[in-house]
C-alpha cells in the first residue's frame, strides 16, 4: 500500500475543497469575514496551496531551494489560484503515489525545525486541508452563497 492510497479520501476533501473553489468570482477572494479576521478569502486559498507545497515539496522531497512565498501579488484571480491549486496538487499526488506507507516512521529534518515523521507531516497537511476547506465554506456562506455538500462518500 502507498501513501495515496492510505489517504484515499484526500480526493473527496480536495474535490470538495475545488467545488467551494468553483463558486468564488475575483472580487469575492478580497473578502475579510471580520475586520480582525488574518486572512481574506484569498489568503485562505493561497495559505492552503503554500503549507502543500512547503511541506510535501520543500521540507520532504527537497525539490524546491526554500519555503514557498504565498505569492498574493501573483495569485489575484481565481483562475490563478486555482491553476496553482491544481499545479501543486497534482505534484504531491505523484509523489503520494510513490510512497510506501512503511515510510510513514521515517524520521523527516525540518530545515532549520524539528524531526517529525514523513506519517505526521502527510496527516498534518490532509488535516489542515480539512481545515481551511471548512474555513472557505464559512465565508462562502457569509457571502450568501450555499456551501457544497461535503456529507458524501464519492
Amino acid at each position: 500500500m502507498n501513501a495515496a492510497q492510505f489517504f484515499d479520501h484526500w480526493n473527496v476533501v480536495w474535490r470538495d475543497l475545488l467545488r467551494g473553489v468553483s463558486m468564488l468570482r475575483d472580487q469575492n477572494l478580497s473578502f475579510r469575514p471580520v475586520g480582525t479576521y488574518p486572512r481574506t478569502v484569498g489568503d485562505i486559498l493561497r495559505h492552503v496551496v503554500n503549507l502543500e507545497e512547503g511541506w510535501i515539496h520543500f521540507v520532504i522531497e527537497r525539490s524546491l531551494p526554500a519555503w514557498p512565498d504565498e505569492a498574493p501579488e501573483r495569485l489575484v484571480t481565481v483562475e490563478a489560484v486555482r491553476a496553482e491549486m491544481d499545479r501543486v496538487h497534482k505534484h504531491t499526488l505523484g509523489y503520494l503515489k510513490s510512497v510506501p506507507v512503511e515510510d510513514f516512521n521515517r524520521i523527516v529534518q525540518v530545515p532549520g525545525d524539528g524531526t517529525p515523521k514523513l506519517g505526521w507531516i502527510l496527516w498534518h497537511v490532509f488535516e489542515q486541508q480539512i481545515h481551511h476547506r471548512g474555513e472557505l465554506f464559512l465565508c462562502l456562506s457569509l457571502l450568501g452563497m450555499e456551501r457544497p455538500e461535503i456529507d458524501r462518500p464519492s
